[in-house]
């Protein structure tokens, strides 16, 4: 079951100023990451219950990790939603039930626990 909207992703091109650009509206930067594995830096601006999580690749895409390529082809500025689910395993069936596939490599570990993502054109083309 779906508790609440987590955080909003946002990918960027400049890291630093977007960052800064988010704390001159009022956000604070809560957290600040790195995930090598996705060649991604990821900095959580905090407003409220919710998070805007900004997102910069530090590379360029490789094309070998199904997750990475997805992710990277979500163009605009809002990349994906994120919910917070009281049981993961539970959700992804309620997902697939209602025609949402699953991105290979997941469910896996993301910056706050386990995540899955699925194929935005299984989702009404959101990538959550």
């Amino acid at each position: 079951m779906l508790k609440k909207l987590r955080h909003i992703g946002v990918m960027v091109d400049n890291f630093e100023e977007a960052v800064e650009k988010f704390k001159g509206f009022g956000l604070t930067c809560a957290e600040v990451k790195e995930d090598k594995p996705m060649d991604l830096f990821i900095a959580f601006m905090a407003i409220g219950d919710t998070a805007i999580e900004v997102l910069h690749h530090t590379q360029p895409d490789k094309g070998d990790v199904p997750i990475s390529k997805v992710v990277r082809s979500q163009k605009g500025a809002i990349n994906h939603l994120c919910f917070e689910v009281d049981n993961l395993e539970e959700s992804i069936r309620d997902f697939e039930r209602n025609g949402a596939k699953m991105i290979e490599g997941c469910p896996r570990k993301g910056a706050h626990g386990r995540i899955a993502f699925f194929y935005p054109e299984t989702t009404a083309g959101v990538l959550i």
